[in-house]
């Protein structure tokens, strides 16, 4: 979103912890940032459970691995937050996990059996689980104080996430290796490199270490918000996770699905580097509804597909679907929670996304796949867009999602 100086309180200026030519120079250093830890995620997620298996893992031993970074975000992420926020150690948070979780991921390369696999991937998840929200916190800061869009700070995430996809499966070839391991490690390196220099988030104030998470219990729009982004997630993680099956079963091959990725990835560039100009057209609660409705049909559309040559005009709807919602639930999460408890809010969105949402899709969706097929999950996924949707207008009419904390105060106390 591109900031409006003119909203912003004047204590909050007084406030800033560092001068108008760090947070210029942060925005370069949180732009590659975005790059090198995306593209880690991308040298590493998609191969990983292809790995686990080519390792002799069982079914269930793939499946507990796999679901241990959606763990880690959902239980970790909000702790890291809180404490970020409470102690002002943003920096130095991110640039620890950043630290120690390059580190474990080149120890992970070494693992074969799955006992060792386990602990190492299970501190894996603890270490990476506060980075993306203090770099969505970053990214929304320098945003407000450079007067640039979210979008055009974390489209560099997506360039990194694509180019790392290509980059790591063309060197691996025909078999999945260690490399990827090594590559993860390796991004996370350099990821650290361009974010050590990053000025304070916020001034050093004394703060009770749950209070960013009380706070945010008493907000009821960002309750709201939570919620909206958890259902969204749960039949979003049906996609990701059972896409490449059902592929599979129309009679694609290993490399269709390779390029489904690709095409979905493309597709969040323009949305993502764009995503200020959106915002200002819609609104952010409006673009959460347009992201619902594309997700709706871009499910409903998996479910009744029965040639592979559909499915990539059907992926390039990811960009208004997955990088709608990104752009408009990242600004609310920081317009609703203010920057005292921007680290705080972030990570609970992370987690309710990402960490929740995901843990739910997967389990239901394996639950029902064996009865319903992949066809029926996504009619599923598609139906429960449209409860989403119903959820999100009444509670916007109800609670006034796309207000500030301070809006709501003036609004009941009849100031206007």
């Amino acid at each position: 979103m591109n900031a409006e100086p003119d909203t912003k309180e004047p204590d909050e200026r007084a406030d800033d912890p560092a001068t108008p030519a760090q947070w210029l120079g942060a925005s370069r250093s949180i732009g590659a940032g975005y790059f090198w830890f995306f593209a880690a995620i991308g040298a590493l997620m998609p191969f990983i459970a292809l790995y686990y298996r080519e390792l002799g893992f069982s079914g269930v031993q793939v499946g507990v691995l796999t679901a241990l970074p959606s763990l880690g975000m959902a239980l970790f992420g909000p702790l890291w937050g809180a404490v970020s926020d409470s102690l002002a150690i943003h920096r130095w948070v991110l640039c620890g996990s950043l630290a120690l979780a390059g580190v474990i991921a080149f120890s992970t390369s070494q693992a074969t059996a799955f006992a060792p696999m386990l602990v190492l991937i299970g501190l894996l998840a603890f270490a990476s689980a506060p980075v993306a929200p203090l770099l969505d916190s970053y990214g929304m800061t320098i945003g407000e104080w450079t007067e640039r869009s979210y979008g055009s700070l974390r489209v560099w995430g997506s360039v990194g996430y694509m180019a790392s996809v290509l980059i790591v499966g063309r060197l691996m070839g025909d078999e999945v290796s260690s490399l990827l391991l090594f590559a993860h490690g390796a991004f996370l390196a350099l990821a650290l490199l361009s974010v050590r220099r990053l000025p304070p988030l916020a001034e050093r104030r004394a703060l009770p270490l749950l209070g960013g998470l009380r706070a945010i219990a008493e907000n009821r729009p960002i309750i709201l918000l939570l919620l909206v982004a958890y259902l969204i997630s749960s039949g979003a993680a049906v996609m990701n996770i059972y896409l490449g099956i059902h592929i599979e079963d129309i009679g694609g091959t290993p490399t269709l699905i390779g390029l489904a990725f690709a095409v979905s990835a493309a597709s969040e560039l323009p949305i993502i580097a764009f995503g200020g100009w959106f915002l200002r057209r819609l609104g952010a609660v409006r673009l959460v509804a347009l992201a619902i409705i594309v997700y709706s049909v871009r499910f409903a559309a998996f479910s009744l597909i029965s040639a592979p040559e559909w499915l990539l005009p059907i992926q390039a709807l990811h960009g208004l679907s997955y990088g709608a919602f990104l752009m408009a639930s990242v600004t609310l999460a920081h317009r609703l929670a203010g920057r005292e408890h921007a680290a705080t809010a972030q990570a609970l969105l992370t987690a309710m996304s990402f960490g929740f949402g995901s843990i739910t899709g997967s389990i239901v969706g394996g639950s029902l796949l064996d009865q319903i097929g992949t066809a029926g999950l996504f009619r599923g996924a598609a139906i429960l867009m449209i409860v989403v949707l119903g959820v999100l207008v009444a509670g916007n009419h109800l609670i006034g999602l796309d207000r500030r904390k301070s809006d709501r105060l003036d609004a009941g106390s009849g100031v206007a």
